[in-house]
């Protein structure tokens, strides 16, 4: 990869490491899906000028929209709920990355040698190592939201990585419009107290709604799928599972959470896989062949 594309993935995971934490208290004060449909309605707000004509491409779309749009962030925010915080969310949501690199086999015929299954599996121990927690157990229902939740953002990537013709940009404001009305519905039968949450909401609040829709959905996600359009699938998902190293890092700094030996030994861990995967693949000149980068 070119190190500008590995610094703004490294940049993704930063920004999912932080939206952890803006998740917990933007679901802890708005119930799950009336903050999923505000988030979508605020993006299909901000990046409404990039709309341009489906042009035959509306099925492809509105697949991923479902996928990576509603089915997912419905059923992670009602995972937060349900667990009462982030921790096992964290670790659950990392699904994504064995779940993708399945169906990136199946579906994209991406070829992956052992060295690089070795290497996200050691990723993928390593996140384990640093987030697990015996008291995952006592909210298996959450974990099994999150589950659902991993398996429609790994459909949905596939998808991405399929799609050609449609603008960064343009593919973010089209699943926040498509998906705002769906989840609002959703709300309004499933939820009460959206507008009383809404009145009593503080700038903190608000603050966390703007983070997962500006930062979080029109940067990161959008950088991702600008990735996806060059990268294999499976090249990426280890930097991928470097989200809930950052995660812990920023307890450790903002919240002064102890720095313990597990984040130690994990943190390491996921990095040294990452790292395998990355050195290996630049020894074999796979770079973006995209006419762009030329």
């Amino acid at each position: 990869m070119a190190p500008a594309h590995i610094a703004l993935a490294v940049l993704c995971n930063v920004i999912w490491g932080f939206s952890f934490i803006t998740a917990k208290i933007g679901v802890g004060h708005f119930p799950p899906l009336f903050f999923t449909a505000l988030r979508f309605t605020l993006v299909a707000l901000v990046l409404g000028a990039a709309l341009k004509p489906l042009a035959g491409r509306g099925k492809e779309i509105f697949g991923i929209a479902m996928t990576v749009g509603t089915l997912h962030f419905v059923f992670l925010y009602l995972g937060i709920q349900q667990a009462g915080g982030v921790s096992a969310v964290a670790i659950t949501i990392q699904l994504i990355a064995p779940f993708s690199l399945l169906l990136s086999i199946v579906f994209l015929k991406e070829s992956v040698g052992c060295h690089r299954i070795v290497a996200l599996g050691l990723s993928f121990a390593g996140v384990m190592v640093l987030g697990f927690d015996p008291v995952v157990f006592n909210y298996l229902e959450a974990v099994g939201l999150v589950a659902v939740a991993a398996f429609a953002m790994s459909i949905g990537l596939i998808q991405m990585h399929r799609i050609k013709g449609v603008g960064t940009f343009e593919l973010q404001a089209w699943i926040g419009v498509i998906c705002a009305p769906q989840v609002f519905i959703l709300s309004f039968w499933l939820e009460e107290g959206q507008w009383d949450a809404l009145m009593t909401a503080d700038i903190k609040i608000f603050g966390s709604l703007i983070f997962a829709a500006l930062v979080t959905t029109i940067i990161a996600h959008s950088s991702w799928f600008h990735l996806l359009q060059r990268y294999p699938v499976n090249l990426l998902l280890p930097l991928g599972l470097l989200a809930p190293v950052f995660g812990v890092t920023f307890g450790v700094l903002l919240f002064s959470e102890p720095l313990s030996l597990r984040f130690i030994i994990g943190g390491l861990m996921t990095l040294s896989g990452v790292a395998i995967i990355h050195f290996r693949t630049s020894d074999k000149g796979l770079i973006d062949k995209t006419p762009e980068s030329a």
